[in-house]
């Protein structure tokens, strides 16, 4: 017979892993919930075009009397192959929005987030603004010993080098490795069609993240809702983290919707933790 498993083993076993973040829109919101610095809002897919005022690119469309939700319009707008300049229109709206935003003068969740993770933690993000990236350059001068940070739907602030695999600071302008020119991520892609292997820097970040997913202790999720749009990206997280029975792991959920709907709605990842 083997040897019995000690609370000790059971410890160890746990703070040997990371703790892994996944962020959606609802984050964002929570790290600006009075606006940003300048009391501009940072808006979530439902109801994007009206509150960042974009809504004028579709208004001669057939897709302005879909629901307001940026991803479901440009799938359609894509799909129909009609709309090119407009498509690129949104892109560059949705680009010159975000990078307007700057973070708050005093402590957002995010800062708060970054220092509360070990160096061996991840988190990965669905967002395209940056606010996460200006707490991190902020609090880096507290303590170098942060989570490493993924972006698996681009990012406003983040470029990436074909030679190196890499994806740095797009500020920097060149790849600190081999110097050479460092390419923007895409913001905008269909939704139906999910195809995260379009873009070698995305591809590689979900890669990473389909790895870290099954061997974390702790999986927290902070505001990101699982749309129907992301049905295909969902699938993907569920069979990597339901991948073995996770007795002594444990899944987080922060959100505004009511406990029954999220249960309901996240049941294929608590399963696995023994609803832990």
């Amino acid at each position: 017979m083997g040897e019995a498993i000690t609370d000790k083993d059971i410890h160890k076993f746990i703070s040997d892993r990371p703790h892994v973040f996944i962020l959606g829109a609802g984050a964002s919101k929570a790290a600006l919930p009075n606006g940003d610095r300048n009391g501009v809002e940072c808006p979530v897919m439902d109801g994007f075009l009206k509150k960042t005022g974009l809504g004028y690119i579709v208004e001669d469309t057939p897709f302005q009397s879909l629901n307001d939700n940026l991803e479901t319009i440009y799938s359609a707008m894509h799909e129909s192959g009609m709309f090119p300049e407009k498509i690129q229109a949104l892109e560059s709206g949705v680009r010159e929005y975000f990078e307007q935003l700057a973070i708050p003068f005093t402590p957002t969740v995010y800062d708060y987030l970054l220092l509360s993770l070990r160096d061996k933690d991840y988190i990965f993000t669905f967002n395209w603004d940056d606010l996460l990236i200006q707490a991190y350059y902020r609090v880096r001068n507290i303590t170098k010993k942060l989570p490493k940070i993924y972006f698996l739907h681009g990012n406003i602030a983040m470029g990436y080098c074909e030679s190196c695999s890499g994806v740095v600071h797009i500020a920097d302008k060149v790849c600190p490795k081999c110097g050479k020119d460092l390419i923007q991520q895409p913001l905008l892609f269909p939704v139906r069609e999910k195809n995260y292997q379009f873009n070698p820097s995305i591809a590689n970040a979900w890669h990473d993240f389909l790895i870290i997913l099954k061997n974390c202790s702790i999986l927290t999720i902070f505001g990101y809702g699982a749309p129907p749009s992301d049905a295909a990206a969902i699938e993907l997280m569920k069979k990597a983290f339901s991948a073995t029975f996770r007795r002594f792991d444990s899944i987080e959920i922060i959100d505004v919707k009511p406990v029954d709907q999220l249960i309901d709605e996240w049941d294929p990842f608590l399963a696995p933790t023994n609803y832990h």
